[in-house]
């Protein structure tokens, strides 16, 4: 059975090497998730009216969510098979979960603190296309970890 899952993300992917990993792994984890691909405009203006006005629409997306996540830098970093491990218990008590990915300038301050589920890929700054990627690879390897599928060494 798939576990649904909306992923929000402000703009699409640049680069065409980006989109073929993207690609990948969402084929990997059909037969895990329904996952939902929301691909949101960024916002206009200065970066603070920008972030405003996509905080306005993203939670209003986030809304209809009983466990909305934001991908922060300056959330709290956990471990693949910490975030397996949360992912797991999340599921198991039927949360509808949704992950969103702020745009370049990241998240207003107002969505983190209307927001409180929070996780980090880790401290650095990656460019959205990676970003995207890298947390696909990062909810597929969460399945692999909880089906104890050799795929994570």
């Amino acid at each position: 059975m798939s576990y649904p899952f909306q992923l929000y993300v402000f703009g699409r992917p640049k680069l065409a090497c980006a989109r073929e990993w993207e690609a990948h792994y969402l084929s990997m984890l059909k037969p895990h998730a329904r996952l939902e691909l929301v691909e949101l405009g960024e916002g206009r203006g200065t970066p603070a009216q920008q972030l405003k006005e996509e905080a306005g629409r993203l939670l209003t997306k986030l809304s209809g969510l009983q466990c909305p996540v934001l991908l922060t830098p300056e959330a709290p970093a956990r471990s693949s098979e910490a975030f397996a491990a949360w992912l797991g218990k999340a599921m198991d008590r039927g949360l509808s979960l949704g992950f969103a990915i702020g745009s370049s300038h990241g998240f207003d301050p107002s969505l983190k603190a209307a927001i409180k589920e929070q996780c980090s890929l880790g401290p650095m700054t990656f460019p959205h296309d990676l970003t995207r990627v890298m947390f696909l690879e990062q909810l597929y390897r969460a399945f692999a970890i909880l089906k104890g599928s050799p795929y994570h060494k």
